[in-house]
């Protein structure tokens, strides 16, 4: 249908299928039952008829926080006493409630991975579809290791991987990943649609359990995070309070918190992962509730004993030996060899995930095509190796866990006799060079797969993948040591490979994700290992420093490689231009010197659809009036039907914010980088003088994401010992080959869906120091530089000269 415009803007359906016309409506029923079940029918409907988008540059919208933090407060002040301490004590249960969901979300999820991953292995007689380790002693029926085990575990494998992508490409594509790139945007002061939905929420957990008991290498730790995101979102809709984007965030910062203590039982790693990882503004206040949602988390793991180990932690160890100084040397090597190992990973996922975003290779597979294919290559690729077969976390722990006589017979013990770690009594194994070639067969393995599985459309995570592949580097390493120190050789003190195998899980996922204190914090409670504090940290420190020297970290990379926006605390960028080198001249201002009525505010507003409109009186700026705001004010004017006169900068003020951030024209980008990142502002006003003895005259707009675009495409500053994506092929050397993984990623960005075929346009006008034409006029038709719908980062543009 069409729609006739009205009285005032205001409009009216006309459905082109009804030659009656608005004359004539269907005969609506008059049972309120049928109304309001046909309502609810309509509202489930609703949401899923829209195709979901996978967020990009366009579709990201930015925050203002200082304005949302003054409609916070403005909304408080008007109320009573009881009335804000019941607001006070909403984020306390919204915490608190965030952290039952993510508990209940994290049981669900391991249930259906139990039961699903326990069927390509076997079948439970007594109790269907339990794995193996609760299923009643001479129940357990196994496939065996004939062909038909290969067969039906990897069909099944693949049935589940494609269901899971399929699902997911179908329904909600905000859903594939682990999320954690699209959260930290968020936190970042940014807003992308359909990341945190119900929808989202409903496809991921489900499909998250498919992609993992497929066999696939990913994990379903790190989606929690996202999980528990989409249920702050949920349950903030709830609260008028929480639906301030300032407040918000708070609430997914604490979420976050809770999805990573829920995934491992480890409440202060899961705050500080959220403090380090994850958020850009971390108040104590935040600190608070994401403290409490993981306490609420971490307190019904606990009471539930779900882990199946002794206590909390996950992969609960208990180790008797001394480490001697000089293994300090080896866990020294550990983390270098780890920095090494997450350097290449990510840049070798980069140059893959460009590969695949290349038009041939998206006309020969569809996403679901792909994961299928990616599926039954990681399905035959683990089915040799007694490492790679089953899933990860049972291997894992039972490479952390020492060889124990008195621990007497269990499932984890019986895993390290097949997997040939450990002796029926319960002795370590001599380091056979069959043991070292499985363990480096296996790492080597894992470490392709994950390769080719991170990016896909399933949901993945990759910190069970970068845990493997350490635990078996380090454990490797461990077992040859502890051979050639038979007899006391070398030292005093006996050699555990569990220790080097926990050192070496820390220093990959360390090099691969970055993190430092948040991940010593998590291998601590997930292992309860306190004694090796000194070699966590050692191995962290030295796998972030490597790492940081080849290239940047997963997440960052893959933030650049999807074109989000994201504004890092810190530049390793020399600026040399200034606010009026890169601000937008052509803007869209309401000028009250004009003396314009309401029609012609109603005309503005209908006219454009922007957030806000600068005001200016004739040569003078006044400041920023919020789209929201200018149609209270002309819903007012239109109210009084005796005014006749124009509208007056008096009728103005009061809806006007006149404290904006200001900068003048000569303003160094190193200052406006910090008043975007600290202040978090959306936009800076560039004001000054122009040809007359004003000083405070609008001359331009500086959004962020504006920012953003000029700085990733290399327009804005200088930044040193960056290579070029020419330098790619050029076989210069190994730092060159991983450092452009950042420009590998960004060129990636360029070519997703098409993102970056909008329009040049003249971003610049005619500069500063010319008059510009029309600039007192009423809206002055020019960029979007108040919608944020700026053009996409690294693309090319001319900028102002001043």
């Amino acid at each position: 249908g069409c729609v006739t415009p009205t009285l005032y803007g205001q409009s009216q359906a006309v459905s082109s299928n009804d030659p009656a016309g608005p004359a004539t409506s269907r005969k609506q029923p008059h049972n309120r039952a049928v109304q309001w079940r046909r309502s609810v029918v309509r509202s489930v409907k609703k949401p899923w008829k829209r195709q979901q988008q996978q967020p990009s540059w366009d579709t990201v919208r930015t925050v203002e926080l200082p304005e949302e933090e003054q409609q916070y407060h403005e909304k408080l002040s008007a109320h009573g006493f009881f009335f804000r301490q019941w607001w006070a004590a909403q984020g306390w249960l919204l915490a608190s409630a965030v952290g039952v969901l993510c508990f209940m979300t994290y049981i669900l999820i391991e249930l259906g991975i139990g039961a699903l991953s326990s069927v390509r292995f076997g079948f439970c007689v007594a109790r269907p579809f339990k794995p193996q380790e609760i299923c009643p002693p001479g129940e357990w029926v196994a496939w065996g290791n004939t062909i038909v085990a290969f067969c039906v575990s990897v069909l099944l494998g693949t049935g589940m991987a494609t269901m899971a992508a399929w699902t997911v490409s179908r329904f909600a594509p905000a859903a594939s990943g682990s999320g954690i790139p699209e959260i930290k945007t968020m936190l970042n002061g940014f807003v992308l649609p359909d990341v945190a939905t119900l929808r989202t929420l409903s496809i991921k957990v489900p499909c998250l359990v498919l992609a993992v008991s497929s066999g696939m290498a990913l994990g379903h730790e790190g989606p929690m995070v996202h999980v528990a995101v989409c249920w702050a979102q949920c349950l903030s809709r709830l609260f008028p309070q929480f639906r301030n984007e300032l407040k918000r965030r708070e609430l997914f910062s604490a979420a976050a918190a809770a999805g990573v203590a829920s995934a491992f039982g480890t409440p202060i790693g899961g705050v500080l992962f959220s403090l380090e990882e994850v958020s850009s503004h971390f108040s104590s206040r935040t600190l608070l509730f994401a403290f409490l949602a993981s306490v609420v988390a971490t307190l019904l793991l606990s009471m539930s004993t779900f882990t199946g180990t002794e206590g909390l932690t996950l992969f609960s160890v208990s180790y008797t030996v001394d480490l001697h100084p000089s293994e300090y040397v080896l866990f020294a090597l550990l983390g270098v060899t780890g920095g090494l190992v997450g350097a290449a990973f990510n840049s070798l996922n980069i140059r893959w995930n460009m590969f695949r975003k290349r038009p041939a290779f998206k006309r020969r597979f569809t996403p679901v095509q792909e994961v299928a294919v990616v599926a039954v290559l990681t399905l035959v690729t683990s089915w040799p190796l007694q490492f790679t077969r089953p899933l990860m976390p049972e291997t894992i722990h039972a490479m952390f866990d020492t060889c124990n006589p008195e621990q007497g017979e269990t499932r984890r013990s019986h895993l390290q006799v097949q997997l040939g770690l450990c002796t029926a009594g319960g002795q370590h194994t001599d380091a056979s060079m069959r043991l070292l070639t499985a363990l480096g067969a296996a790492a080597f393995i894992r470490f392709c797969q994950t390769v080719v599985t991170i990016g896909t459309v399933c949901p993945a995570g990759l910190f069970v993948p970068s845990l493997f592949v350490g635990a078996c580097l380090g454990r490797c390493v461990g077992g040859a040591l502890k051979t050639l120190n038979a007899g006391h050789r070398f030292f005093s003190q006996d050699v555990d490979p569990g220790v080097y195998s926990m050192v070496g899980a820390a220093a990959v996922l360390g090099g691969v994700s970055r993190m430092t204190i948040s991940l010593v914090v998590i291998m601590l409670e997930l292992t309860g290992g306190l004694d090796y504090v000194v070699p966590f940290m050692l191995a962290c420190l030295l796998a972030k420093v490597v790492g940081d020297t080849l290239n940047e970290g997963i997440y960052d990379l893959h933030i650049v490689m999807k074109g989000y926006p994201f504004l890092h605390e810190e530049l390793d960028v020399t600026f040399t231009e200034r606010c009026c080198d890169i601000m937008e001249t052509d803007l869209t201002k309401l000028d009250v010197a004009k003396s314009p009525n309401h029609a012609d505010l109603r005309q503005l507003l209908c006219s454009y659809s922007f957030r806000g409109f600068p005001v200016v009186n004739g040569p003078h700026f006044i400041g920023y009036i919020w789209r929201s705001h200018l149609e209270k004010l002309v819903s007012k004017l239109e109210g009084q039907q005796d005014r006749k006169g124009p509208v007056s900068l008096e009728d103005c003020l009061p809806y006007t914010d006149s404290t904006v951030m200001r900068m003048v024209p000569d303003g160094p980008l190193s200052q406006a980088h910090q008043v975007f990142k600290q202040l978090g502002c959306r936009h800076i006003f560039v004001v000054g003088s122009q040809g007359h003895a004003d000083h405070d005259t609008l001359l331009g707009l500086l959004t962020k994401k504006r920012f953003l675009r000029f700085l990733k495409d290399g327009t804005v500053g200088h930044m040193p010992n960056e290579p070029s994506v020419a330098a790619i092929a050029s076989p210069i050397g190994t730092r060159n080959a991983l450092c452009s993984a950042l420009d590998m990623a960004a060129e990636a960005a360029t070519r997703q869906d098409g993102s970056f075929s909008v329009g040049e346009a003249d971003v610049g006008g005619n500069g500063i120091c010319e008059e510009q034409e029309g600039q007192n006029g009423l809206h002055d038709v020019g960029l979007d530089s108040t919608s944020d719908e700026d053009l996409p980062p690294f693309r090319p543009s001319a900028a102002t000269k001043c």
